[in-house]
C-alpha cells in the first residue's frame, strides 16, 4: 500500500495539472469584447441548423471553427518571441467582422497549420522576392548563390529562411520581407490573413492558379470522390488541408457580407404565417411565371419562394398549390411556416423597403424599431470596436424580442432559455470538471502512502486528511458534470446521450459515480482513485479532441424519443462505464505487479536488462515519429512522412513496454529494498528474544507437570480447559513457518491484490448487467420504429 502510494503520487500529480496556467507579465494584452454590451448581445435569439439558439453559441461555433479556438488572439513578435497583443471575445468578432470588414480582412486569424499547405501559399511571394534578390547587380555571389539554393528548395524551412535574412548584403526592404514570410513559414504561426489567402498564387499541376479557384476545384473533385462507389477519386491529404481552409475562408466571407449563400446566414428572425406574408408569396409566384425566373427579385422575395419551394418538396404533388388560393393548403403551410420553416435572414431585412416589409406580414412599428436598433448599434460599434455601448445592445434585444414574438409569439425563444444557454458556455462545467478529478486523483493516490503507516500518528493523520480531499475532489466533478447535464439537457430537450461527445463524458460520470459507490460501501481507496482517473482521461479528452463536436444539434427524427433514448442509450452507455472503471482498477493491479516484491533479491543489473534495448529503441522511434511532423525543420513529402511515422511507431511501442517493465522493477525493488532494512533489523530483535523465551520453556513445561502431580497425589480430577478463540489463533499462527521480511512483503502485496481482484469481477457483473438490458432494450426500440427487431 505504501509502496504504490508513493510511487504513483509523482503520476498523479502531473496529471491533476491540466488545466493550463498562464504566466502574464506586466503588459496585458488588450482584450475586445468582454463589456456588458456583448453580455447583452450574446442573448440575441437565431436560428442555425434548426435550432434557435443565442448568439452567444453561434459566434463561440463560426471563431472556433474559423480560428480553432473561440476566442481570437493576435501576437506580435517581441524580442524573438510571438507574444499575445489583443484578444476578441467571439460575439464582438462575429459582429465586428461584417461592421469593418477592412480590418478583419488583414488580421491574420483563418486558420492554416499545414506546413506543406503554408510552403504553397507562400512560395509566390518569396519566389517574387527572392527572384529580385537575384537579378541585382549589387547583390554579392554568395547571397545570390544562396537565394538560388532556396528558390529550389522543395521543403524550405523558416530556419533556413531566417539564416539567409541575415546575410549581409540584402536591402533594407528585403529583410524585413524575409522575417515576415519566414515568420508565417514558422510552426508557431498557424493563421493567415483573408486578403493573403483571396490573393494567394498556388503552383499546382505545372501551372500556377488563384487559391480560390484551386479550392473551387478540389471542392468539385470531393464531390466527385463522395459519388465514386469505386472510392478510386481520392483527395491527396494537401488536397484536404486546403479545402478545410478554403471552407473557413469562404465562410468567413459569408459572416462578413452576410450573405445568403455557401454557408447558412445569420437567421434572424421566425417567418410570418399570416394572411399578408400568403398573398405576398402569391405575387411572389405569379411574378415569377411571367418572368419566366427570379432575376431581379429581391432577398426577401427569393428568401420566400425558398419556403414555399421547401415545403412542396415535402408534400405529394397533388397536395401543392399557389398560397393563397387554396383554404385547405393555406391552413397547412401556414402550420409549417409557423413551427417548421427556417428564419428570415438578416440582410433579407435590412436590404427591403419598409413597404416590401409592410405587406409580407411583417409588424410596420416593430419592425421600423428593430432595423434602427440594429443600425445604431453597428454605428456604436464601428465607433468604438470592441467596446460598444451596453445601452444600444439592450435597445437592440428588446426590439429584435418585441418583433419576434410579435411575429411568433409560440416559436419565440423566451429570455430565461438563451440566459441558460449562455450561463452554459460561459461556465462550461465539462471543462472545469477535470480539476475536480484531478485532484481526487492525486490526492487519493498520496493518501495510499500515509494510511498503511501506525494509526493515530502525524503522518496517518496526513493520509486521512488528503483523502478527504481527494473525495471532496471527486464528489466535486460528478458535481459539475450533473450541472453540466442538467442544464445541457434543459437546452437541448433529448437525453444527454444523442453525439460521441455527450457519450464520452457520459462514461466519465458514470464511472466517477460507480467508483464512488464502490468506496462508500469498501472503503478501500481503489475504486475512488480508479474511477478518479477514469473520470480525467474522458473529460479531457472530451475537451481536447477535435472529432467530439460539444454543438448541440438537432436530432433526427428516427431518434427523436426520450422515453427509448433514456432506457436503452443510457443503460447501453452506463455499461461502458462500468467497464472503463474495471479498466482502471486494472490498472492499479498492474502496477501493484509491476512492483510486487521478489522472493530472492534480484541485481539492479538483473532487473534493468530490458532498458537496454528498450530505451534505444523508444528514442529512435521518438525521432522518427517527431521527424514525420516536420519537427527540427525536417521537412518531407506527405506519403515519405506517412510510411516514416508507421516504422517509427513499432520500434517507439516495443521500447516503450521494454522501458516500462524495466524501470518499474528497479523501482519497486528500490523501494522494497528501503522498506526491508529496517524490517529485517526488527525480524532480528524478535528472534533474540523468541529465543530466550523458548529457553525457558522447558522450566515452564516442567511446573506445568509438577502442578498436574500434586493435583492428582491429592485426589483431586485433572481437567483440560477448553482454549478460546484468540488462543486458536494464536497458536496456529505459531504453527506456521515464520517468514522474513520478504515473505511477509510478497504476502501484503498478495492480500492488496486480491480485494482489486474482487472489484475487478464486481464492475464487470455491473457492465454485463446493464450492457445485456441495453442490447434487449434496444431492439424493442428497433421494433417500435421500424416494426422489426434486431
Amino acid at each position: 500500500m505504501k509502496r504504490f502510494g508513493w510511487l504513483l503520487l509523482g503520476v498523479a500529480l502531473a496529471t491533476a495539472a491540466d488545466a493550463p496556467a498562464t504566466a502574464r507579465g506586466a503588459d496585458e494584452p488588450k482584450a475586445f469584447g468582454a463589456g456588458p454590451a456583448y453580455e447583452a448581445l450574446a442573448k440575441l435569439p437565431v436560428m442555425h441548423t434548426g435550432r434557435k439558439k443565442p448568439l452567444d453559441t453561434l459566434a463561440r461555433e463560426d471563431v472556433k471553427h474559423i480560428f480553432g479556438r473561440e476566442t481570437i488572439k493576435f501576437f506580435k513578435k517581441v524580442d524573438g518571441e510571438n507574444k499575445v497583443v489583443a484578444t476578441w471575445g467571439p460575439v464582438a468578432a462575429l459582429f465586428d467582422w461584417s461592421v469593418r470588414p477592412e480590418f478583419w480582412d488583414e488580421q491574420p486569424f483563418i486558420l492554416v497549420e499545414y506546413l506543406p499547405l503554408k510552403r504553397l501559399i507562400l512560395d509566390d511571394a518569396l519566389q517574387t522576392r527572392l527572384t529580385a534578390i537575384v537579378g541585382r547587380k549589387e547583390t554579392p555571389s554568395a547571397v545570390r548563390s544562396d537565394a538560388k539554393r532556396l528558390m529550389v528548395e522543395p521543403e524550405l524551412t523558416a530556419k533556413a529562411l531566417e539564416r539567409f535574412a541575415l546575410s549581409a548584403g540584402l536591402t533594407p526592404e528585403d529583410k524585413p520581407a524575409l522575417e515576415a514570410v519566414a515568420n508565417d513559414l514558422g510552426e508557431e504561426h498557424k493563421w493567415f490573413a483573408p486578403s493573403v489567402l483571396d490573393h494567394a498564387q498556388v503552383a499546382v499541376d505545372g501551372r500556377k492558379v488563384a487559391f480560390n479557384a484551386w479550392f473551387r476545384e478540389i471542392a468539385e473533385k470531393q464531390e466527385s470522390a463522395e459519388a465514386d462507389v469505386t472510392g478510386k477519386t481520392k483527395l491527396t491529404d494537401l488536397e484536404k488541408r486546403a479545402l478545410e481552409a478554403g471552407k473557413r475562408l469562404v465562410h468567413y466571407q459569408t459572416v462578413r457580407d452576410r450573405e445568403m449563400r455557401s454557408s447558412e446566414p445569420l437567421l434572424i428572425m421566425p417567418r410570418p404565417s399570416n394572411p399578408a406574408y400568403l398573398d405576398f408569396l402569391r405575387k411572389t409566384v405569379e411574378k415569377a411565371r411571367e418572368k419566366g425566373g427570379v432575376e431581379g427579385f429581391s432577398l426577401l422575395e427569393l428568401d420566400g419562394a425558398k419556403a414555399l419551394d421547401t415545403y412542396w418538396n415535402n408534400v405529394p404533388l397533388d397536395d401543392r398549390s399557389v398560397p393563397g388560393k387554396d383554404a385547405k393548403f393555406d391552413a397547412k403551410f401556414s402550420e409549417f411556416l409557423k413551427h417548421k420553416s427556417v428564419w428570415v435572414p438578416l440582410r433579407a431585412l435590412l436590404e427591403a423597403k419598409a413597404e416590401d416589409l409592410a405587406a409580407a406580414g411583417f409588424p410596420a412599428d416593430k419592425t421600423a424599431a428593430f432595423l434602427a436598433s440594429f443600425k445604431a448599434m453597428e454605428q456604436a460599434e464601428e465607433a468604438a470596436p470592441g467596446a460598444a455601448a451596453p445601452a444600444k445592445a439592450a435597445s437592440l434585444l428588446d426590439s429584435a424580442r418585441a418583433l419576434g414574438v410579435a411575429l411568433n409569439d409560440s416559436e419565440y425563444p423566451p429570455v430565461k432559455d438563451m440566459k441558460l444557454e449562455t450561463d452554459f458556455n460561459r461556465m462550461n462545467p465539462f471543462w472545469i470538471a477535470p480539476i475536480g478529478y484531478g485532484l481526487a486523483l492525486a490526492c487519493l493516490a498520496a493518501s495510499l502512502g500515509f494510511t498503511s503507516l501506525p494509526r493515530r500518528s502525524l503522518l496517518w493523520y496526513t493520509g486521512i486528511g488528503l483523502y478527504t480531499v481527494g473525495m471532496l475532489g471527486l464528489v466535486s466533478g460528478i458535481g459539475l458534470e450533473i450541472t453540466g447535464f442538467a442544464m445541457r439537457v434543459l437546452i437541448s430537450g433529448w437525453a444527454p446521450v444523442t453525439n460521441m461527445y455527450e457519450t464520452v463524458i457520459w462514461v466519465s460520470l458514470v464511472a466517477a459515480v460507480l467508483g464512488l459507490v464502490f468506496e462508500l460501501i469498501y472503503r478501500r481507496t481503489f475504486t475512488a482513485m480508479a474511477a478518479s482517473g477514469v473520470a480525467l482521461l474522458g473529460t479531457v479528452l472530451a475537451a481536447n479532441v477535435p472529432l467530439l463536436d460539444p454543438g448541440i444539434k438537432t436530432l433526427q427524427p428516427v431518434l427523436r424519443s426520450n422515453y427509448w433514448l433514456t432506457i436503452h442509450v443510457l443503460t447501453e452507455v452506463s455499461s461502458y462505464a462500468a467497464f472503463a472503471l474495471a479498466m482502471g482498477l486494472g490498472l492499479v493491479a498492474t502496477v501493484y505487479y509491476l512492483t510486487a516484491t521478489y522472493r530472492r533479491s534480484p541485481s539492479y543489473k538483473e532487473l534493468g536488462a530490458p532498458l537496454l534495448p528498450g530505451l534505444p529503441l523508444l528514442a529512435l522511434g521518438t525521432v522518427g515519429i517527431a521527424a514525420s511532423y516536420g519537427a527540427w525543420g525536417v521537412g518531407l513529402p506527405l506519403e515519405r512522412a506517412n510510411l516514416l511515422f508507421t516504422i517509427a511507431c513499432m520500434p517507439a511501442g516495443l521500447g516503450g513496454v521494454m522501458t516500462i517493465v524495466g524501470a518499474f522493477g528497479m523501482i519497486g525493488e528500490a523501494i522494497a529494498r528501503s522498506l526491508f532494512r529496517a524490517e529485517e533489523s526488527l525480524d532480528a530483535a524478535a528472534l533474540s528474544g523468541r529465543s530466550e523465551n523458548e529457553n525457558e520453556a522447558p522450566a515452564r513445561a516442567a511446573t506445568a507437570v509438577q502442578t498436574v502431580t500434586v493435583g492428582e497425589a491429592s485426589g483431586a480430577v485433572a481437567t483440560l480447559a477448553k482454549p478460546t478463540v484468540s488462543e486458536i489463533r494464536a497458536m496456529a499462527a505459531r504453527a506456521r513457518p515464520k517468514l522474513d521480511a520478504r515473505g511477509r512483503a510478497m504476502q501484503a502485496t498478495s492480500a492488496q491484490i486480491k480485494p482489486l481482484a474482487n472489484f475487478i469481477y464486481r464492475t464487470m457483473q455491473v457492465g454485463v448487467l446493464l450492457i445485456a438490458a441495453g442490447t434487449f432494450l434496444g431492439g424493442w426500440w428497433a421494433d417500435k420504429s421500424w416494426g422489426r427487431f434486431w
